[in-house]
C-alpha cells in the first residue's frame, strides 16, 4: 500500500510523535536497566496484551559525483507485533519514506512523502519445525534483503546484487522452519507470491516488483561460525507477466574472532527474446578498529543491461555503534562502469532502532 502525504498527514504526525516518545524513553534509561518499562532497540510491550511497538528511523547524506550533497530524512518505520503465546502471531511494518529532503536548494515538499505497508503477515505454528506465514513478506533471497533495516546493516549504500534483479517483497504464502541434520541445522522457506491478485496497490518503481513468483531458500548452519545459503526463484515482474525469470543465489556468512565476512552471488536468466543473463555479487568484510568503531570494505560486480563490460565498485567505510540499536556510518564508493547502478559518491547516515 502506497499513498501520498495529503491523505495520512494526521496519522504521520501521530507516528512521528510515537517514534519521538520511544526514542526519548530509550535514551533516558540505560540499555541494560532491567527495570525500565522500555529499552531502546527492544520495542515497547503494551502490558499483558501481547502487543509490542517498535520501529526505526534513518537519515542519509550523500554526494554523488559532482552533484550537490543532499540530506534526506529517509525512513520512519513503525513495527506492530502481537504474540500471546498461542500458535498464532502477527507482525506489521509501516514506513514513511522521504520525509524531508534538502539538496542544493532547500526542498520541503509534502508530495514526496511515501507512506506504505512494508510488511504485514500472520504466522501460524503448525509444528515445532513448520510454520505457515500469510501476507506481505520480505522475499527470501540471500541475507541482506531479509535483514534490510538500516540500523542492522553496516553501510548506507546497498549492494546492487541485493535489490536489482528481484523484488524486495512478496505477497502470498510461505512455509518455513528449521530441521536438524545430525548435529547441524537447516533453515528452509518455500513461498508462492500472488502480488497481481493480493497487492493491487503495487506500482512500477525503480526496484523490481513481482507479478507472481515461486521460490525457496535454504540456509545450512555448518557450525557456529559458518552459514551457507541457497536461494531459487521463478518469477514474472509487473509489466512483463509473459516473461519468466529464473534466479539462483548463493550466500555465506563467516565469523573469525571479531572479523565477519558476508557474500552473495546471484544469477538470473529469462525467457525474453534477448535472454539477457545477469551475474551480480558482492563480498564484504567488517572488523573492529578500536572500541565501538568498525572498518568496512566491500567489493561488488554486476552485469549491465545491453553492455558487454562488467560494472565494478569498491566501498570503504567506517561505522560507529555506541549502543547496539544506534549506528553512525560514513563511506566512499568508487568504481568502473558503475554510473547507472552504483555511482561514485560519499555517503553518511544515522540510524536508530526503537
Amino acid at each position: 500500500m502506497s499513498t501520498k502525504l495529503g491523505l495520512p498527514l494526521f496519522a504521520l504526525r501521530m507516528a512521528i510523535s510515537l517514534w519521538g516518545f520511544l526514542l526519548a524513553a530509550g535514551l533516558a534509561q540505560p540499555l541494560w536497566a532491567a527495570d525500565s518499562p522500555y529499552q531502546l532497540g527492544r520495542g515497547y510491550a503494551l502490558g499483558d496484551s501481547g502487543l509490542s511497538l517498535g520501529g526505526y528511523s534513518s537519515s542519509h547524506v550523500e554526494g554523488l559525483g559532482k552533484n550537490p550533497a543532499s540530506f534526506t530524512l529517509s525512513s520512519l518505520s513503525l513495527f506492530v507485533s502481537w504474540d500471546s503465546g498461542s500458535k498464532l502471531r502477527f507482525f506489521s511494518e509501516t514506513e514513511a519514506e522521504n520525509i524531508l529532503q534538502v539538496g542544493g536548494s532547500q526542498v520541503l515538499n509534502g508530495d514526496s512523502v511515501n507512506v506504505h505497508m512494508e510488511r504485514l503477515y500472520f504466522d501460524y505454528l503448525v509444528a515445532d519445525s513448520l510454520s505457515l506465514r500469510v501476507g506481505k513478506i520480505l522475499t527470501p533471497v540471500g541475507q541482506w534483503n531479509l535483514i534490510h533495516v538500516d540500523p542492522l546493516v553496516w553501510t548506507t549504500s546497498r549492494p546492487v546484487a541485493t535489490t536489482h534483479l528481484f523484488a524486495d517483497y512478496a505477497t502470498g504464502l510461505m512455509l518455513q522452519g528449521t530441521v536438524t541434520l545430525g548435529k547441524r541445522y537447516l533453515d528452509y522457506s518455500v513461498y508462492s507470491d500472488y502480488s497481481s491478485a493480493l497487492d493491487p496497490t503495487r506500482i512500477i518503481s525503480e526496484s523490481p516488483v513481482f507479478d507472481n513468483a515461486q521460490g525457496l531458500r535454504l540456509r545450512y548452519h555448518a557450525n557456529d561460525a559458518l552459514q551457507i545459503g541457497l536461494s531459487y526463484a521463478d518469477y514474472a515482474l509487473l509489466g512483463n507477466a509473459s516473461i519468466r525469470n529464473h534466479l539462483t543465489g548463493l550466500d555465506l556468512a563467516w565469523t573469525y574472532a571479531h572479523f565477519t565476512l558476508n557474500s552473495e552471488i546471484v544469477y538470473r536468466n529469462s525467457t525474453a527474446l534477448s535472454n539477457q543473463n545477469n551475474w551480480e555479487g558482492y563480498i564484504q568484510g567488517v572488523n573492529p578498529i578500536v572500541g565501538n568503531i568498525y572498518a568496512i570494505g566491500r567489493y561488488e560486480f554486476f552485469d549491465r543491461l545491453n553492455a558487454q563490460t562488467l560494472g565494478q565498485v569498491g566501498v570503504m567505510g567506517l561505522a560507529y555503534r555506541p549502543q547496539a540499536p544506534l549506528i553512525f556510518k560514513l563511506e566512499y564508493r568508487t568504481g568502473v562502469n558503475n554510473r547507472q547502478l552504483a555511482a561514485d559518491g560519499l555517503f553518511a547516515s544515522f540510524s536508530v532502532l526503537f
